[in-house]
């Protein structure tokens, strides 16, 4: 059971799309045991379900897909006023720079930047004044593998569009996050690839987000969890 001290977020609402699994749900947890209201969005009922009985009964979920547009203002409406938004759904298609492209909807670059931007719009409408936003890219953003091209365009874009949007949005904070090497089974497995000798887990990428999200003097910054795998 984790307890905390601090209860920056006790009586706030927090948004996480893609929050019923991975980095989201780990997100969940830790913004959950700081006191806030939790309302998890995402298109698989059986993660929803299965989070909400790990987060309690008093945790909201909301079937709702980032590649819905016309979507959008049904579940914002079914929320309502919020303070802070975290989104690590990364919805996509093909990356590969040798991959053929029929249209740029096809693409990683289209399912991730642009869906996230687009939803932005409507989303600040129903974020409170003081409340904030978190994005997420990911290593490839600076350092590139060679299979996912656009993978790196679409992480860097990522990034951008959270200085963008700080500028834009302000005094809304708006920040991202940029994790490495994480474990999906939370197990801290050994690496060689990082300083610290192993990789991270979802806790360590919700504790960052839970900070940017409770630090008011953090805006358009990228927070880079990555063990130092940056300096290896």
């Amino acid at each position: 059971m984790l307890t905390f001290v601090n209860m920056e977020l006790k009586n706030k609402k927090v948004v996480l799309i893609g929050g019923s699994h991975g980095m989201g749900l780990g997100t969940a947890k830790i913004a959950s045991a700081m006191g806030a209201e939790v309302i998890l969005v995402g298109r698989d009922t059986a993660q929803l379900l299965a989070a909400k009985q790990t987060l309690g009964p008093e945790t909201r979920t909301i079937a709702g897909d980032l590649t819905q547009p016309a979507s959008y203002s049904t579940w914002l409406n079914e929320i309502g006023t919020f303070d802070h938004l975290f989104i690590s759904a990364s919805p996509g298609g093909e990356s590969s720079f040798k991959s053929a492209y029929p249209n740029i909807e096809s693409s990683y670059l289209y399912g991730k930047f642009w869906h996230t931007f687009i939803f932005l719009q409507q989303a600040v409408n129903h974020i409170h004044p003081k409340g904030s936003i978190t994005l997420m890219s990911g290593g490839y953003a600076v350092r590139p593998h060679p299979d996912y091209s656009l993978v790196t365009v679409a992480f860097a874009a990522t990034e951008a569009l959270a200085r963008a949007m700080a500028v834009t949005l302000a005094p809304i904070r708006v920040n991202a996050i940029r994790p490495t090497w994480i474990d999906k089974e939370g197990d801290h497995t050994a690496t060689s690839k990082n300083l610290n000798g192993f990789m991270g887990s979802n806790h360590d990428i919700g504790h960052a987000v839970v900070f940017l999200m409770t630090n008011d003097y953090m805006t358009g910054q990228t927070l880079e969890v990555d063990g130092g795998t940056s300096l290896v």
